[in-house]
């Protein structure tokens, strides 16, 4: 055990800040109480602009949509939002599962060794994404003398909400500091493109839906033309009535599918035979695949549009053009720089300036067809497929009635479940991701999956919770477990 990787960086891990769990189990009222001063925190350091920086230079975080899952909010202390936590977590999750670091998930030792080398990875992130981001120009035009100035503050905004993540999930606060950062975030953006009253430049109606629709039918009323109110069904770039129904109708199509579970039936024979379903979701792998198709989707979108400005800035080289190539096109009144139609980089975009039938079809099965792998590869390193759950059941006493009690056994008879459940959804998730693009969803598709998932993780911690204050020996009991 001594030559354990982990066991060797320990006195490294010490240094690592961290937030202590209290000593005491803390009330539902204190727990709500930190939670909103967690949320208030983020939301303060989301709203103050990074020194050195033109707040309407900057741009998002690879691209809307990634931004959207990062929680990150351009121009500010937020800028890297809980990316580096996430992309951490990831990585030590791989690395724990395929045995890489030889660690004992169940010894509270390694516990708290793993979390603090997965902050530690996180921070370095941070310090690394922080670095790329301002020598990439994504945060503007930055003065060689300001930007070690701002790479601190990217770092300290990234330290601050990882702290935070650290101080909900110990027990001060409700469920995890990232669930809670991106329920704000997405909440916030579809508040904001449902009832912002800011009118866009260029624009001679409000950018959030609701009034854009009073202005509208004002002007429509005095003047007796429906040009304004016609053209808030669907605005390129900006919120719609077409996105707002979709909103509502996507959305409600996640929850169904999210509370659907398929039942297998289980034995315990050691109590008598008793007999019981054991639940798989229906969208078994979440929104990890999707996350991982959105992320692979902006990396190649930005070399590309990169390689398209700096080396084919003039559409000259023909290979070059069927890859990468942009052109100035008209909006609203005002030239823009945007992929040409014909090239790869247009079907990559996540909100295209020129929608065509061919980039709805196109960007519908990319999405798809890379969720499905990325779906397949997580559930089989992740420790979800057949295998790691058979192996899980079958320690636990249960059998498949019908079945001899074998671990190879019911991998075999859960195969056929895992591999349809894996493709319905990665399937669902690439599609509903890829639909929010080309209909404008608020907050994007992703954005609305994750908002459904949080709102029903949140809603079962606080069924729990009210519980567990109805009936404290219960919680005892459950601990045990």
């Amino acid at each position: 055990m001594s030559g354990r990787f982990i066991d060797r960086v320990e006195p490294l891990l010490r240094l690592v800040p961290t937030v202590p769990k209290p000593k005491v189990a803390l009330s539902m009222s204190s727990r709500l109480l930190w939670t909103f001063l967690a949320l208030t925190a983020y939301m303060v350091l989301s709203i103050t602009p990074l020194y050195g920086v033109n707040v309407a230079q900057a741009a998002p975080l690879f691209n809307p949509l990634i931004a959207v899952i990062f929680a990150s909010q351009s121009g500010t202390m937020a800028e890297l939002g809980i990316g580096p936590i996430i992309i951490a977590g990831i990585i030590m999750e791989l690395l724990a599962f395929s045995d890489i670091m030889n660690i004992d998930m169940e010894d509270p030792n390694d516990q708290m060794r793993f979390n603090a080398f997965t902050k530690l990875v996180a921070v370095i992130i941070a310090f690394g994404e922080g670095a790329i981001m301002i020598a990439a120009g994504q945060l503007g035009v930055i003065t060689p003398s300001l930007a070690f100035i701002v790479w601190l503050q990217l770092v300290f905004g990234a330290v601050i909400v990882i702290l935070l993540d650290d101080m909900v999930s110990k027990g001060w606060g409700i469920g995890s500091g990232i669930s809670l950062f991106i329920l704000i975030s997405i909440i916030r953006t579809v508040f904001w493109d449902t009832f912002s009253p800011i009118i866009p430049p260029g624009q001679v109606l409000p950018l959030g839906v609701v009034p854009a629709i009073a202005v509208g039918s004002y002007v429509a009323a005095v003047d007796h033309t429906l040009a304004a109110l016609s053209s808030i069904i669907y605005r390129i770039g900006y919120p719609s009535l077409v996105g707002l129904v979709a909103t509502l109708v996507l959305g409600g199509l996640v929850l169904y599918v999210e509370l659907m579970e398929v039942s297998i039936p289980m034995v315990l024979t050691q109590y008598g035979g008793y007999k019981i379903s054991y639940p798989f979701k229906v969208m078994y792998v979440s929104v990890l695949p999707i996350i991982f198709t959105a992320y692979t989707v902006a990396l190649i979108y930005n070399g590309l549009y990169f390689l398209a400005t700096t080396y084919n800035a003039h559409a000259s080289n023909a290979l070059l053009n069927a890859i990468a190539c942009v052109h100035q096109i008209s909006l609203n009144g005002q030239l823009t720089t945007a992929p040409c139609t014909s090239s790869l980089l247009y079907f990559l975009q996540s909100t295209p300036l020129q929608l065509t039938p061919q980039f709805v079809v196109v960007h519908i099965v990319l999405y798809a067809l890379l969720s499905v792998v990325y779906a397949y590869l997580w559930v089989n390193l992740a420790g979800m497929g057949p295998e790691d759950q058979a192996k899980t059941i079958a320690e636990s006493g249960w059998h498949i009635p019908g079945f001899r009690s074998s671990t190879r056994v019911i991998a075999r008879y859960l195969e056929r479940y895992i591999n349809a459940l894996t493709l319905t959804s990665g399937l669902i998730a690439g599609v509903v991701a890829a639909l929010g693009d080309v209909m404008g969803v608020f907050g994007t598709g992703i954005g609305l999956i994750l908002l459904v998932e949080i709102v029903i993780q949140y809603y079962s911690l606080a069924m729990q919770e009210q519980l567990f204050e109805m009936y404290p020996m219960l919680k005892r009991f459950a601990g045990k477990l």
